[in-house]
């Protein structure tokens, strides 16, 4: 089933999203700049503290640290040094920062670009579209890792709809045959089309995002609707009687399953209830 998402199109256009493509890129290139800055005070320092204690090793190796930062003005996994160990924690903590920060800013401005590459492609204007699919494909290639999910995390719905929705080939190399548990804020349930016996959750994104449909094996669940009050739940409970969760509209959960990749919406199959 598809679910479609209203479009604010007469104001979107090419030259909206490259503005705020490069609005994006000027905030990253700020913030790394002022996280260098901290960084060198903080190698400064370090190299002040082992010349106090007649540590050269340490001295030299945080001066050679920030001599190459003043050269390249750059810091990465492949920087990072051995020993001394106080050199190797403030490298890491500004690797962090830079990612994590770095990482906010290219997700505040990747739903803008995907809702223009929406507006873009219902008008048909499919070539400027395709220019806006690039400068989210480089926003992404240029600042955002691209890592399988750890089975224990738990990834937030939001992330799975964007990925997909900003590029389905890129997104199916992190998640498409990964068992991932997902939270997200159930929008609807319906029974599952392809198996009467069981249900098909739909974990919904902000805004107009879009949706993620969980599919359940119905040979070994059992599911109900039940009224309470002024609500109706889903209830599921394992075929031998035991309970194993109520779900509600408008509330959040946790569920683990395999993703599929996108068809009509993502989707995430053999799920279960965490």
């Amino acid at each position: 089933m598809i679910f479609a998402a209203p479009f604010t199109g007469a104001a979107q256009s090419l030259a909206v999203g490259q503005a705020e493509a490069s609005r994006c890129m000027d905030q990253i290139a700020a913030v790394r700049r002022e996280v260098f800055n901290k960084y060198s005070d903080t190698l400064a320092e370090l190299q002040s503290q082992f010349q106090k204690t007649a540590d050269l090793e340490g001295a030299l190796a945080v001066r050679t640290e920030l001599q190459r930062l003043q050269k390249d003005q750059s810091l990465a996994d492949k920087d990072l040094v051995a020993e001394p160990k106080a050199l190797r924690a403030a490298q890491q903590q500004a690797i962090t920062k830079i990612e994590d920060l770095t990482t906010a800013l290219v997700n505040e401005s990747v739903p803008k670009l995907i809702e223009i590459k929406k507006a873009l492609t219902v008008a048909g204007k499919l070539d400027d579209a395709l220019s806006v699919r690039g400068l989210i494909e480089k926003l992404q290639g240029d600042y955002i890792r691209l890592e399988r999910p750890d089975p224990s995390s738990v990834v937030p719905a939001d992330t799975l709809i964007q990925a997909y929705a900003a590029d389905r080939a890129r997104a199916d190399k992190a998640y498409k045959g990964a068992r991932v548990t997902v939270r997200g804020v159930i929008g609807t349930y319906r029974p599952d089309p392809n198996d009467p016996k069981s249900y098909v959750v739909y974990l919904k994104g902000t805004g107009n995002t879009g949706w993620l449909a969980c599919f359940f094996s119905g040979g070994t669940l059992k599911f109900r609707e039940e009224k309470q009050l002024n609500t109706t739940q889903l209830v599921i409970s394992q075929r031998d009687g035991d309970h194993v969760a109520r779900l509600e509209v408008g509330k959040t959960v946790d569920i683990q399953g395999q993703c599929d990749g996108f068809e009509d919406v993502v989707r995430l199959s053999k799920c279960e209830i965490h």
